[in-house]
């Protein structure tokens, strides 16, 4: 166990390569969209009013490792800079005990962003003095995470929703972190949520030995808790609350794509009567309705502008847990189409290619658009 600063430090020595890529390319993007750098990491002071200052700490000491400056490393986790372009949509699969093929609890999340060049993946640990250790997936110098499991065996994940409303609290990167960190269990995360203020619109993901749930979290509305009795999927839609109404081009579209993926995905659910690992790997890699936009492993989108084709999401990574009697993990840092899935075991030290996103960068397509390599 360590300190937020020291957590930093290490994380920034190791995660340097990837570090050092997300801020070129942030040169690129800020270019490609007239801006300055300075402009693309300005960080918004109220943003920060519901980030836990130990996550702050840990910026700081991710500056000291990677040799940036601290507002470099506050910038990339926190700055104004355009990402609201670069759409999310992820797909999202849960299978509680009895429908698995060993009896223990599975849940895998396919990562989805928009201009994937900017979002090199690693796998890390967090260990900080009194709170959980948790490992999972995120991107390179970031102190925050979508996604993982903490070593009391609760998983936490999203997949995005649209819902138009935003209100004061913590976004669902920090609301996960501080889950994994903070519960021991579903019922201790469902209580954190109902006692705490949140600015989130998603498909809420948790898992533990003995119960998995998709929590629906819409801001304005009470939280929808559905608790998984069958295999489920969702994508980024609510099957519960209200959708936004289709009055705009982009919204029809966005529920095309995922209503699509949430069909495919419950139809290959329903092929198999117990669920492994392997099967997980294979809807991971699905390619059903594409490979694009609709399948559940996503490419760039071909249609429309080079713009267009720049912001539509793709799978970046590929996360599948499994809590048994031990907690263990299989990540793939890239489009799972094209790389292997590694396996890894709570405690084991995660090799140096995987934690410095080196692995992700090799997998990185080098395919040229006209600006911006996509």
């Amino acid at each position: 166990m360590t300190s937020p600063v020291e957590q930093g430090r290490q994380r920034g020595l190791k995660e340097k390569p990837g570090i050092i890529h997300v801020l070129n390319e942030i040169e690129r993007a800020a270019s490609f969209f007239n801006l300055s750098v300075d402009d693309y990491l300005k960080v918004d002071e109220s943003n920060l009013k519901h980030v836990p200052e130990r996550y702050i700490e840990e910026c700081r000491g991710i500056a000291v490792g990677a040799g940036i400056s601290e507002e470099q490393a506050l910038g990339i986790n926190f700055g104004k800079g355009p990402y609201s372009f670069f759409r999310e949509g992820c797909t999202a699969f849960s299978v509680p005990g009895l429908y698995s093929a060993d009896g223990a609890p599975l849940l895998m999340k396919n990562r989805d962003l928009g201009y994937r060049r900017i979002h090199p993946q690693v796998l890390a640990y967090s260990r900080l003095d009194g709170y959980n250790e948790f490992l999972g997936v995120t991107t390179a110098g970031n102190a925050y995470w979508y996604q993982g499991v903490n070593e009391k065996g609760l998983v936490a994940f999203n997949t995005a929703t649209l819902c138009g409303k935003y209100e004061e609290g913590m976004t669902i990167n920090i609301l996960i972190r501080r889950l994994l960190e903070e519960c021991d269990t579903v019922d201790e995360a469902l209580r954190f949520i109902e006692s705490n203020k949140f600015s989130v619109c998603s498909n809420l993901f948790l898992g533990d030995r003995d119960r998995n749930v998709i929590a629906e979290l819409k801001n304005g509305f009470p939280v929808h808790v559905k608790t998984v009795e069958k295999p489920d999927a969702r994508a980024n839609h609510y099957v519960y609350h209200d959708n936004p109404p289709l009055t705009e081009k982009e919204i029809t579209l966005h529920r095309q794509y995922t209503l699509t993926r949430y069909e495919r995905a419950k139809e290959m659910l329903n092929t198999v009567d117990e669920v492994s690992v392997d099967d997980l790997i294979r809807f991971a890699r699905d390619h059903d309705h594409g490979p694009g936009s609709f399948s559940v492993c996503r490419h760039n989108s071909y249609i429309g502008t080079e713009l267009e084709k720049l912001m539509s999401s793709s799978t970046i990574s590929s996360q599948i847990f499994k809590i048994g009697d031990t907690v263990e993990t299989w990540v793939a840092l890239g489009r799972p189409c094209q790389t292997e899935f590694v396996h890894h075991k709570w405690g084991d030290e995660i090799p140096d290619e995987l934690s410095s996103a080196e692995l992700w960068l090799r997998n990185l397509s080098q395919k040229n658009s006209v600006a911006l390599d996509v």
